[in-house]
């Protein structure tokens, strides 16, 4: 495969042990259909309850210029903006590969982070709902959601700490 940017050889690369294409001219990164999620979730699982499906939303899809070739499939990529962010991705829509630029990755790690720093308790029991909902819809999955709603509750917990000190201090020196 070649870089859809400059064109040179790309070589597999394990990044938090997850296999994806770099390109070592460039610096950019290809990641195959579901490989950026796996990738974020080993990075730092702390962020794996957060959606990160670019496809999930055609709505939202909002999808720009054309920005060369898959280099699996040969087909068009786009400038796809990531969430609600101002990162453009470049993705196939035809194999769901993603390319990102250097430090794109970077970028979007802290931008996640950020979004996680941001939320307040009643945005992460909004979101804690949804992942309860997951569990009982999709039981397949329950390690997966149960996992998530432990992570959620955590930072529930975490919040509800630093906005409350004074609270937290008689909670915690309460007999168990």
């Amino acid at each position: 495969m070649n870089c859809p940017k400059c064109d040179h050889q790309l070589k597999q690369v394990k990044i938090t042990g997850v296999k994806v294409d770099h390109c070592e001219n460039c610096g950019g990164l290809w990641f195959d259909k579901d490989e950026l999620k796996l990738t974020r979730d080993h990075r730092d699982e702390n962020l794996s309850w957060l959606e990160f499906d670019l496809w999930s939303d055609k709505n939202k899809l909002a999808v720009s210029d054309q920005s060369g070739n898959c280099p699996k499939c040969d087909k068009s990529l786009f400038k796809v903006k990531y969430g609600d962010s101002d990162i453009m991705v470049d993705v196939c829509l035809d194999c769901r590969g993603v390319w990102l630029d250097k430090k794109e990755l970077d970028k979007i790690i802290s931008y996640l982070e950020e979004k996680v720093d941001k939320e307040t308790i009643p945005e992460y029991l909004r979101d804690l709902e949804h992942e309860v909902a997951e569990l009982i819809t999709h039981p397949s999955k329950a390690t997966i959601e149960a996992r998530h709603i432990l992570i959620l509750m955590k930072l529930i917990d975490y919040r509800f700490m630093s906005q409350h000190p004074r609270l937290a201090e008689i909670i915690s020196g309460l007999p168990k």
